[in-house]
């Protein structure tokens, strides 16, 4: 049975990060007793582990009632990670209030949060991330890399860029080579034959100027896009995770 709470916000939130949160306990509840009911999968991670799929047996005032992995490894936070009908990863943080031989006994979360997933989903780069590319017959190198998705990025510099035309090309984005935002680990380059600068603002804040891409890539380029993409998605997904 879901859990009895009242309704603290009206909705989703836009947290940064590529996250929206809430603590709608309509929302809350509506996300539990469609894993009760469907026994959908769940995956429970905290900081070295995640487990394989499990299930999410009952929910009552108390809390949340699990199935026990079995390579269970005893904490006392865990994260639960599922996915929402139109397939958003999304996740609870909880505590472990006890447990049993087959089952684990959660306290109810107050807030969950999901990743944004668009047709064009854009994640942050790790700290250090560079673009090179050319426009005409000039060559630009370690521009800061801000964001990408499958189809643009966004990068900055402290000087404007001379770009005689919109459309670039020979575009080498330098991110680390490993599932790490440790750029000790090295470096790989993602290449993307051709794009077009669709638009340029000042962010005073930080005192730089923003150049917004849009990338007219091949199909093999975009696949790599994605797939790393998708392992960003996960290393941010696994950021801050209960210890």
């Amino acid at each position: 049975m879901p859990i009895k709470k009242t309704p603290s916000g009206s909705g989703w939130q836009d947290i940064g990060a590529g996250y929206e949160n809430s603590a709608s306990g309509e929302i809350i509840n509506r996300s539990i007793t469609r894993l009760v009911t469907g026994h959908l999968p769940i995956f429970l991670a905290s900081k070295g582990y995640q487990s394989g799929p499990a299930i999410l047996i009952e929910a009552n005032d108390q809390g949340l009632l699990l199935d026990k992995p079995r390579d269970w490894r005893p904490c006392e936070k865990i994260r639960l990670i599922f996915k929402d009908e139109a397939r958003l990863t999304n996740h609870f943080d909880v505590r472990i209030l006890a447990e049993s031989a087959d089952t684990l006994q959660a306290s109810p979360p107050g807030e969950i949060f999901r990743l944004q997933r668009r047709a064009s989903y854009r994640v942050d780069v790790p700290h250090g991330c560079h673009v090179s590319f050319r426009s005409s017959d000039n060559l630009h190198l370690g521009l800061t890399l801000k964001n990408i998705s499958a189809t643009g990025m966004l990068f900055f510099s402290k000087k404007p860029v001379e770009l005689q035309r919109t459309a670039i090309q020979d575009i080498a984005l330098s991110i680390p080579a490993r599932e790490e935002e440790n750029i000790l680990t090295g470096w790989q380059q993602k290449k993307v034959s051709q794009g077009e600068v669709v638009r340029t603002f000042h962010d005073r804040q930080l005192g730089v100027v923003c150049y917004g891409v849009a990338f007219r890539c091949k199909r093999k380029e975009e696949d790599e896009l994605t797939r790393y993409i998708r392992q960003r998605e996960r290393e941010l997904l696994l950021k801050g995770l209960p210890a």
